[in-house]
């Protein structure tokens, strides 16, 4: 009886000892803790401890202090097992002092949380997470200090003409920022196409820009990777629209000019295809269909001639007058017979 109740609580201690592990871990000021920035510290219930990269874990977390002082912390786990406990402490530091370290248990694999941030001198944020299971339990602690902690503002300044037929675009960096050489940016054309990845330039030519298309430039940046800071791409700057006037080319005017009224000669034409036809395809001449006998058979000389009209003789009455004499009515009665004839 006695050999199973020491079993009984041995078994209660093994439960027991990976959530007072974890327990003591939370327990501590890690505001005062000597840490690197970009630090990944894993601890693991067997009493081991690795200095991690980012690389070495399948998990992913991020804690951003945007411009308008929210801080947020996001996380995703879910590459561990289905029955892993997930808690979260978050210590907001400024230097060794701990002004707000809230925890949360049980929380989901994957999940956010967001705090508003008031100004401080010498901001980081530790981020912590402990991950148990029944026979076993490991933390994973992170160190942000201020620039891992910022979240971008976009560029400034932004700017964008099209000149000789290039697209030119042009910005500043964002006030309290230096270091040219230390950012790279994405650059959004709204051109459906995917953003262009830039260096640490401040323009941008795109040749041969499209006349007839109206572009939304927008551009965002980032830390590249040889400056210590985050290398999360910040926030996208108001859009700027460039829309360019319609110009026609001399080849282009030329094909209108000529092109239009040949199409409207053409409807036209066809609108009136009857006469056209006419004016083009005149009728052969035909001769009347009382002579096609003549010329089936080849006798030219056989056509019909028109009667010619009879010669009207005039009639010419000669009077004399003269005494009456018989000779005189004779030489008359001559002449009338003669008329007759």
């Amino acid at each position: 009886m006695l050999c199973l109740v020491n079993l009984i609580c041995w078994t209660i201690f093994l439960v027991l000892r990976p959530s007072h592990g974890v327990t003591e871990e939370n327990n501590q000021d890690v505001c005062q803790e000597e840490r690197y920035s970009d630090e990944l510290l894993g601890t693991w219930s067997t009493g081991q401890e690795f200095d991690l990269e980012m690389k070495d874990i399948n998990e992913t977390f991020i804690c951003l202090l945007y411009p308008t002082n929210l801080l947020n912390c996001s996380w995703s786990f879910l590459t561990e097992e289905e029955d892993t406990q997930l808690s979260v402490t978050i210590s907001i530091c400024d230097g060794n002092t701990t002004v707000q370290s809230p925890s949360y248990s049980s929380v989901e694999r994957v999940g956010s949380r967001t705090f508003t941030q008031q100004q401080l001198n010498n901001l980081h944020v530790m981020l912590q997470f402990n991950m148990s299971w029944p026979d076993k339990w490991k933390v994973y602690s992170y160190k942000y200090d201020n620039e891992m902690l910022e979240f971008l503002p976009p560029p400034t300044n932004v700017s964008a003409t099209v000149t000789n037929g290039s697209l030119v675009v042009e910005w500043a960096l964002p006030h309290g920022q230096s270091r040219p050489t230390c950012y790279e940016y994405q650059l959004d054309l709204g051109d459906q196409e995917a953003p262009r990845h830039l260096g640490a330039q401040l323009s941008y030519t795109e040749l041969s820009a499209d006349p007839t298309h109206t572009y939304r430039v927008r551009i965002r940046m980032r830390r590249n990777s040889g400056c210590i800071g985050s290398a999360q791409w910040g926030e996208w700057s108001p859009t700027v629209t460039v829309e360019q006037p319609c110009r026609l080319n001399i080849l282009l005017m030329v094909t209108l000019s000529f092109g239009i009224p040949m199409i409207l000669l053409a409807v036209l034409l066809l609108m009136r295809q009857q006469r056209l036809s006419t004016l083009l395809f005149p009728p052969i001449p035909r001769p009347p269909s009382k002579y096609m006998h003549f010329l089936e058979k080849g006798d030219t000389f056989s056509f019909p001639h028109p009667a010619l009209p009879s010669k009207t003789e005039e009639e010419i009455t000669k009077v004399e007058v003269t005494e009456e004499n018989p000779e005189t009515f004779k030489s008359m009665d001559m002449i009338k017979t003669h008329s007759n004839l």
